[in-house]
């Protein structure tokens, strides 16, 4: 049985969502075979558009798609029935498709942002346009192929409304849309510029604001939209709520193993480079917490590791994991996602009309957030 490093079993949970990724998988290139040539009778470059998108979305694990669908069986009932209907719901799986390419935009642009130059395990987007351009021999190609970049993802939104569109004719659209839109993605943004805002000045940020831009950078579009939708789909509007403060645990404490990984991670696990949160000096609770631990003599070095702008080697890596071990921030960073772990259980226990497959699921999921590698 697969385990996460608490010991709890995540094997339900993969197993799940290696069940579904398939069919999102298939469904996202149908998508991108219809739409690129759609695109293409009308402009050149729409094929190849479509091509780019799919490459990256399907080197994903797929977990917000997966989410649309645990999300429905939350009110229509064990994993079981979903499986059974999965081929036949085109609705549930078109809204799955949708999530993922509205991850796959979020990702292209936040690459741009952080300049990371690699995304699961391959070339990120206007990194791979950048090379091309190069090769071609076009002047400043490194900035056109962010320009790329920046409309690849643009039409990773486009198509996303464009496949909820379609998946929702006959459905209770304007519930969905308002929980996509007014509640959800707006907020991703005005998080995500705060992050840059951060990045860019020499004021810390407070831990109550940090907790914040995970719930609405993270949280929110990563676990609550999902979950919320998937519950809307099967008519329970009142599930949007329960599933909305779930998210939230579940977010915080995958953001909080993110900030582990993008450090201490394996670039062979995580598919990215590993240290890019430290040379672009993002504000994490991590790095609150080390800075507010940390001796005076050993600020200069730590300085010059947050925001630096250079690449981190072997060496700092390893003295930050000795420093955050011998100060206790490990340790504190542990009990705080183990408290977000106990309320995301306590939440889920309390959902009305869940079957104990799901329930177990759930409870699979909470402990594979907590204890991923990658």
């Amino acid at each position: 049985m697969a385990t996460d490093a608490t010991g709890k079993g995540t094997a339900r949970i993969v197993d799940y969502m290696s069940a579904r990724k398939p069919a999102i998988a298939a469904a996202l290139g149908a998508i991108a075979e219809r739409r690129g040539s759609a695109l293409q009778d009308r402009i050149a470059g729409g094929r190849d558009l479509m091509r780019r998108i799919l490459e990256m979305s399907l080197q994903g694990k797929m977990i917000r798609g997966c989410l649309v669908f645990l999300g429905r069986d939350i009110v229509a009932g064990d994993p079981a029935k979903g499986e059974e209907s999965l081929g036949r719901d085109a609705a549930v799986l078109g809204i799955a498709a949708a999530m993922e390419l509205l991850q796959t935009g979020l990702l292209i642009h936040d690459d741009i942002m952080d300049r990371d130059v690699v995304r699961r395990g391959m070339p990120s987007v206007h990194a791979s346009y950048s090379s091309e351009l190069g090769t071609a021999g076009i002047a400043d190609s490194a900035h056109a192929g962010e320009a790329l970049g920046i409309c690849a993802g643009d039409a990773c939104y486009f198509e996303a409304f464009v496949e909820l569109s379609r998946a929702l004719a006959g459905m209770a659209r304007g519930s969905v849309i308002q929980v996509l839109c007014a509640e959800v993605l707006s907020e991703v943004a005005v998080a995500q510029m705060t992050d840059v805002r951060w990045g860019a000045s020499r004021a810390e940020a407070s831990e109550k604001d940090i907790l914040e831009m995970y719930v609405s950078k993270t949280a929110h579009y990563s676990f609550s939209l999902p979950l919320a939708i998937g519950a809307l789909s099967a008519g329970a509007d009142d599930l949007v709520g329960p599933m909305t403060k779930l998210g939230e645990r579940l977010g915080i404490m995958f953001q909080l193993r993110d900030d582990a990984l993008g450090i201490f991670g394996l670039e062979a696990s995580t598919g990215k480079g590993v240290g890019s949160d430290l040379r672009e000096g993002k504000r994490t609770l991590f790095r609150a917490r080390l800075l507010a631990a940390a001796p005076r003599a050993e600020m200069p070095r730590l300085a010059s590791l947050f925001g630096g702008g250079t690449a981190a080697s072997p060496e700092d890596i390893a003295y930050l994991l000795r420093l955050t071990d011998e100060l206790g921030v490990a340790r504190s960073i542990e009990e705080l996602s183990l408290k977000a772990e106990e309320e995301a259980l306590a939440i889920l226990r309390a959902l009305p009309r869940l079957g104990p497959e799901t329930a177990a699921t759930l409870e699979s999921l909470v402990a594979y957030v907590i204890g991923r590698d990658s």
